[in-house]
């Protein structure tokens, strides 16, 4: 019985944490504020976490951001780089907005700590692995700034997804609208 009971506080202690994070962002947050969302006295916070950084640190890393993979498996595929982002990247982009309090917090929320890059770093993912399509099929070399606008615009679109994710439902259907753009063109539409 008392195991359960202290499995509820961890995940009490969890979910307030995420939340906390989610409104304010880590600096900003204190542990009064999770302690208060999580109906528990501070200290009994301590008891499962070092510091606020060690809570931190559980958010974020409660689940799996492999971009590099994806890539990779993206740019071993055939088909049109739609078709391969479709059957790859897709399903893996919509697993990862179910966690979407978690990836906004990770990617926006996190100055001050060991994550505070994870956002550059998936654009500097998303922008070699455009570089890498775009030198397969252009027949110029196009300008670095460009690579880095369209990996940022990617990167921007799925954390204003997250940041706006209203149901798994919504938030395909929204993907498939900004790679209908990004692949395609908005006179796509």
């Amino acid at each position: 019985m008392a195991q359960v009971l202290k499995e509820e506080i961890y995940d009490r202690i969890f979910r307030a944490g995420l939340d906390v994070f989610y409104e304010k962002d880590f600096r900003s947050a204190k542990m009064q504020d999770i302690a208060a969302r999580a109906h528990i006295p501070v200290g009994l916070i301590y008891t499962y976490f070092k510091n606020k950084e060690a809570l931190f640190d559980k958010i974020a890393s409660s689940f799996s951001i492999d971009f590099k993979r994806i890539a990779r498996e993206e740019e071993a595929g055939s088909g049109l780089p739609s078709e391969r982002y479709k059957t790859i990247a897709e399903g893996y982009l919509l697993e990862l907005l179910k966690n979407h309090k978690a990836f906004v917090v990770l990617m926006d929320k996190s100055g001050g700590t060991k994550y505070e890059c994870a956002k550059q770093d998936l654009i500097a993912a998303l922008g070699k692995h455009i570089k890498k399509a775009l030198t397969k099929t252009a027949a110029k070399p196009y300008d670095g700034l460009l690579v880095h606008i369209l990996a940022s615009n990617f990167a921007e679109s799925l954390l204003e997804v997250a940041r706006h994710y209203e149901s798994q439902k919504r938030a395909a259907e929204i993907l498939r609208i900004v790679a209908k753009c990004y692949y395609e063109g908005v006179n796509a539409l």
